[in-house]
């Protein structure tokens, strides 16, 4: 005689049912946002920067990260024509977390851009992600530089020392962002590295440079931008 076999009781039928929900719920939770996850990369705006030649070396992009990742640029081009790292640089660096903004400086090295033209530029990610974005160059995008160099002090540092130093602090009084790459003291060229990036909304800030100064003696001091401006001003040692 074959025993009659018993249902599953209640409890143990609901036991299952909420582990298949406690499963579905972590599948949701852990697959879910990872198949979400995605790169985008978009140009939020751009103006180009002229001299006082009128010449136009710089161009300064504005990106905005609409992706869900973080992303790093490595790579600029213009044109099909890759940027040297030296030649342009993030302000904050080159990386962009999601829903915030960067601004790119890009001065590719002996170029001249033309007024009326448009140029290719292509930003590519640590991804390997292309994005690319056609910009025109006329009057209206188009903004003039202008800087002061206005404070220099001459002092030694670290304080009862030989060490002779010179701090310059620089002045943005134009409408466009400025990057100092060299300083010149009587025709003596110094790197400026990192960079200075005076923004227009934060449109001071100094640096110094080793020189042997002698108290009493005047020094032509400049700046050179990136842009292709030279500022200069005559102090005295005191």
């Amino acid at each position: 005689m074959v025993a009659a076999v018993k249902p599953k009781s209640w409890t143990f039928k609901v036991a299952v049912i909420l582990m298949l929900i406690v499963i579905a719920v972590l599948l949701v939770y852990l697959l879910v946002p990872f198949l979400l996850q995605f790169e985008r990369l978009d140009l939020f705006s751009y103006s180009w920067v002229a001299n006082s030649k009128e010449e136009v070396k710089q161009l300064v992009i504005t990106l905005i990260n609409n992706g869900t990742q973080d992303l790093e640029i490595k790579e600029i081009w213009v044109n099909g024509v890759l940027v040297d790292p030296a030649n342009w640089a993030g302000y904050f660096g080159g990386s962009i977390d999601p829903t915030h903004t960067r601004r790119i400086y890009v001065a590719p090295k002996n170029t001249t851009f033309e007024r009326g033209q448009n140029y290719n530029l292509t930003i590519v990610t640590s991804r390997k992600n292309h994005y690319s974005f056609l910009l025109n160059l006329n009057e209206n995008n188009t903004k003039n530089e202008n800087v002061k160099i206005t404070n220099c002090d001459f002092y030694h540092w670290p304080p009862g020392s030989f060490d002779t130093k010179i701090g310059v602090r620089v002045t943005n009084l134009g409408a466009s962002d400025v990057i100092i790459k060299k300083a010149e003291i009587n025709g003596v060229l110094f790197d400026i590295s990192p960079r200075i990036w005076l923004d227009v909304s934060n449109s001071e800030d100094s640096f110094e440079v080793a020189f042997p100064w002698v108290e009493g003696l005047n020094y032509t001091i400049a700046i050179e931008t990136v842009a292709g401006n030279k500022y200069e001003t005559i102090a005295t040692a005191d």
